[in-house]
């Protein structure tokens, strides 16, 4: 959601020209409402759009279309080129003489691209890119100046940036909105708008002789209560954080409305949000505090308002209540405000807003302990095409108007990372209340002191290829012996109580020198987050394998930097329990792979089931014994390690290929594709499961990829140390105890040569882990800078049939699914893969593998499996 950090670059702008209407226009003096001209209204507005190349457009200058088509459009909606002028009792008036809107051209040595996937406000150095009015001691004055200013940059890409600022008093989001669509439409060929602009009839919200106030308009009187410290902190103890509310948040937030009441997605969000801001930034429970927003007149039957009309026709409408009150309530008391006040605009509240602004000398809002919202969803700021095509993004400027940071806020639609659409809302607040504001997800401490100390890591579990978050989920059905119990308070205390014995879990990662990580063991907690899904435990069907659908949706992802997930000074474990609407229930985690391996994992989470389901302890006490596996002194690696070394040969396809040229498909290991493998390896070979099927598909996938006969090919698999008894682990060690070994040849002898030769090569790297074979890891490690695995040409395969998932029981029964939440770990599909235990159609058991390669090999792959699984004659 956030946009891209831009490289250092110059903008380059003419001089400032003013561009009046393209041929005559009325000369006449024509009165704003009592709504436009109030003094909340005296500013400007911001907007931007940023436009790619077109090709189709080449030899033309975005600057010199858009600035003759501007100036056509300024025939029908010629009071835009007009000046104000401020009479009797601070009416506005636009004098209509043509004086012209100001219009600048400007070069920047930037590329569309450099702006990332800019998403919401505020726009990237956004100052650069439009024109600012002259101010006066911070005030944008608006009589006698232009009331529209336009910028247009281009990009060294041949593409632009069109900026602009839009006097409030002239228009509101939609007026303005309406005047930018017909500069489009005349610089794509038309003679005229398509909308011909309407000013309204002369009274059209005047105030009333007398003017008589209907309502007590709350957005103009300052609340009961003390200082807010929104209009107190400098802008250096502010941060802004973007806020995405997409199909998941939407969800959860209408399962926590009251079931009889039909709420927008708009009411959802504000109520939201508001009830949240208050309770971050502590208001004392007696305080007023207040939601004000923006309703639109448009498209209401009761109000009269002409088509074009591009005036304001809007009103703030206020929801109140006190701190206490908001705070203390459910979501649906805050709804149940907002709902009230968006209904009570209607044409007699604008007569009433009107005739107080006359009264009252037309004043500003109220803003101490107000949240001020204007929706622009809706305004159309992606359809601004001037021929160049739909915007990458249009929208506000800045994140929100004014010169009170968090005051105000625009709500915008986006896309997230994974391209769902929603609702984006960059929040501004003072940084101790930022922490407090992200009331979902929460931090889970221990539920009782601990050991405040500093635990090293082992040289195996601090290596640059165990710097990521594994991912698992479990799906559970109702169990009406549960009934009115909430599975994520049980869960979440009972993760509180495990944490004591597991004290390290809820520490921090540090990197010291030599990029050695070590545990602050500070109880900093880990991240817990509830959910609700509009979904039942059956609508998932016969899940069996991963990946789980939909897995994003139930999986509470650790923040990303740039694609990677850092695990430095973050929670070692995120959990998310998703309440589903049968009563069942998914529960999602993401482990630290530092931290824990899958049995680890599995250890940690059947202690959270054992207090869950009543014990005063885990049965198996945790054990920390990471000293097992240090480098020696001076380190002295005994093995090759194929592991940490590329590779010999060309680049590897499964490196570049686009993950939208990859299809993934699941192959099942039944008894019957068992037997057939059985019967083509040597008969006097004693093999396993595993050996049988990782064999047979690094095999297959080698011939189907087509890599030279003479290229190194290999197969990397985790070889656990747990249960060997040359490795002297202690009962209810957790940390990571195994090793990848690595089975190695060329692709020409892996494919000439029959499913024996494979199974030797898997075999003998198998039995090559001891415990010497681990100390050699550690040592490794230590003298080379912790180095990531090789991946190319490399079939990484982890083995999690018996890792335990089905184990995972809460006290709502045996999950109907336990297992990875994903078909393998990293950023490269295919390179990696789980081996899980699953039941087939028939209700047999096996193996399964969802195995993911580029299009045109899966073809081949399938063909090389079933020739090596099928039954010889």
């Amino acid at each position: 959601m956030a946009s891209s950090s831009l490289p250092a670059f110059t903008v380059r702008r003419g001089e400032p020209v003013l561009v009046a209407p393209a041929a005559p226009t009325p000369r006449e003096v024509k009165p704003l409402s009592d709504l436009d001209d109030a003094e909340g209204m005296r500013f400007y507005s911001s907007g931007i759009h940023l436009y790619r190349n077109n090709p189709a457009m080449a030899g033309q200058d975005p600057a010199k279309v858009i600035r003759e088509a501007l100036a056509k459009a300024l025939v029908p909606y010629y009071p835009i080129a007009g000046r104000l002028r401020e009479e009797e009792g601070k009416k506005l008036v636009v004098d209509c003489n043509a004086h012209g809107v100001l219009f600048a051209e400007a070069d920047a040595d930037l590329t569309a691209d450099d702006f990332g996937n800019v998403q919401s406000p505020p726009f990237p150095c956004f100052e650069q890119f439009i024109l600012e009015p002259t101010t006066s001691v911070g005030v944008e004055p608006v009589i006698d100046r232009p009331l529209f200013y336009a910028q247009v940059t281009r990009l060294k890409c041949g593409g632009f940036i069109f900026g602009q600022r839009f006097c409030h008093c002239i228009g509101d989001a939609l007026g303005h909105m309406q005047f930018e669509k017909a500069v489009c439409e005349i610089t794509r060929g038309a003679d005229a708008p398509s909308v011909a602009p309407s000013w309204g009839s002369p009274d059209m919200f005047m105030a009333r002789q007398p003017p008589q106030p209907s309502f007590p308009h709350l957005e103009y009187r300052e609340p009961a209560g003390g200082a807010d410290r929104m209009l107190s902190t400098p802008p250096s103890d502010m941060v802004r954080v973007p806020f995405f509310f997409g199909p998941r948040e939407i969800a959860g937030l209408r399962q926590r409305a009251p079931p009889n009441m039909r709420c927008s997605r708009f009411e959802l969000v504000a109520a939201c949000i508001w009830r949240s801001r208050t309770a971050a930034l502590g208001y004392a429970p007696d305080e007023e505090v207040r939601l004000s927003f923006i309703v639109n007149a448009r498209g209401r039957p009761e109000i009269p308002l002409p088509k074009g009309y591009y005036r304001n026709a809007m009103a703030y409408s206020v929801a109140a209540a006190t701190a206490g009150e908001l705070c203390g309530g459910d979501l649906g008391y805050a709804l149940e405000l907002v709902k009230k006040a968006k209904s009570a605009v209607t044409y007699e509240y604008l007569q009433s807003v009107a005739d107080l602004m006359v009264l009252t000398g037309r004043p500003l809002f109220a803003l101490s302990r107000t949240y001020i919202i204007s929706d622009i969803s809706h305004a159309g700021f992606k359809e601004i095409d001037f021929g160049w095509g739909q915007a990458v993004y249009g929208g506000p400027a800045k994140g929100g108007e004014g010169p009170l940071l968090g005051v105000t806020n625009y709500f915008s639609r986006a896309k997230n990372s994974k391209g769902e659409e929603g609702t984006v809302v960059p929040i501004c607040l003072p940084k101790d209340a930022m922490d407090k504001f992200h009331l979902e997800p929460v931090l889970v401490a221990p539920a009782e002191p601990t050991p405040r100390e500093v635990k090293p890591l082992s040289d195996i579990d601090d290596g640059e290829g165990m710097r990521f978050y594994s991912s698992g989920i479990h799906l559970y059905r109702n169990n009406p012996a549960k009934a009115g119990q909430d599975p994520a308070e049980v869960i979440r205390e009972a993760l509180a109580r495990a944490l004591v014995p597991y004290y390290p879990l809820a520490g921090r990662l540090r990197e010291e020198e030599g990029k050695k990580l070590v545990v602050d063991c500070g109880a900093q907690g880990v991240m817990f987050a509830d959910a609700d899904a509009d979904l039942t435990a059956d609508d998932f069907g016969d899940v069996q394998s991963p990946p789980f659908p939909c897995f994003e949706q139930f999986i509470l992802e650790p923040t990303t930097v740039a694609g990677v997930e850092p695990v430095i000074d973050r929670p070692l474990l995120y959990i998310q329990v998703t309440r589903l609407k049968c009563g069942g229930f998914i529960f999602g985690q993401r482990f630290c792979h530092c931290i824990v391996d899958a049995p680890g994992g599995m250890q940690f989470e059947k202690a959270i089931c054992e207090l869950a389901c009543g014990a005063a302890a885990p049965s198996v006490a945790p054990s920390w014994g990471r000293e097992l596996f240090m480098a020696r002194q001076p380190p002295q690696p005994s093995y090759p390690h194929h592991e940490y070394r590329e590779p010999a040969g060309g680049a590897d396809r499964m490196l570049s290929t686009p993950a939208s040229d990859m299809v993934r498909v699941p192959f099942f290991f039944g008894s019957r594709e068992i037997a057939g493998l059985r019967q083509r390896a040597p008969s006097n070979m004693r093999c396993s499961r595993f050996e049988l099927v990782a064999a047979c598909i690094w095999r297959s996938r080698t011939a189907a990829l087509g890599y030279a006969p003479d290229e190194e090919v290999r197969l990397s698999f985790i070889v656990n140390a747990r249960g060997r008894p040359d490795i002297p682990l202690p009962e209810g060690f957790y940390g990571n105890a195994f090793a990848y070994s690595v089975a190695a040849t060329t692709a020409g002898e892996l494919c000439g040569g029959d499913l024996g030769y494979a199974l030797e090569l898997v075999k003998k790297a198998k039995s090559a882990v001891t415990y010497d074979y681990l100390q050699s890891v550690a040592d490794l490690l230590v003298l080379t800078g912790r180095p990531l695995f090789a991946v190319s040409r490399t079939y990484i395969v982890s083995d999690v049939s018996h890792a335990g998932f089905k184990d995972v029981d809460f006290g709502w029964g045996e999950p109907v699914y336990g297992g990875p939440a994903k078909g393998g770990e990293g950023p490269l599909p295919g390179v990696t893969n789980y081996f899980s235990r699953a039941k087939n159609g028939k209700g047999e058991e096996g193996t399964v593998v969802p195995i993911c390669l580029p299009k045109d090999a899966m073809e081949k792959f399938q063909l090389e499996v079933e020739g090596l699984t099928a039954a010889e004659l």
